[in-house]
């Protein structure tokens, strides 16, 4: 599938139904990217702590804000997620 971006639009210039369909998107990719760093720290391929700090320090590029947001959140919830597998291990 190719993805084709012409403008940036937000939630005033969009109709409900796209942006909810792109926000869809959006959540649904995280929790992918969520679940695959989750998987690779368990199996010991990846160092969590490590990713989650590289997603805090990215400098967020002019006019992309959100998107630095959204890697603090993606951060966050993959701390949120050691957290939890540690509190519940034997």
């Amino acid at each position: 599938m190719r993805w084709h971006i012409e403008t940036i639009a937000t939630e005033e210039t969009m109709e409900t139904a796209d942006f909810d369909e792109l926000a869809g998107r959006v959540e649904g990719v995280s929790r992918a990217v969520l679940h695959i760093a989750a998987a690779l720290e368990i199996a010991g391929l990846i160092e969590g702590p490590q990713l989650a700090q590289a997603w805090r320090s990215a400098l967020p590029l002019p006019g992309f804000e959100v998107a630095s947001r959204t890697l603090q959140e993606l951060a966050h919830a993959l701390d949120g997620a050691r957290s939890q597998r540690q509190a519940l291990a034997p």
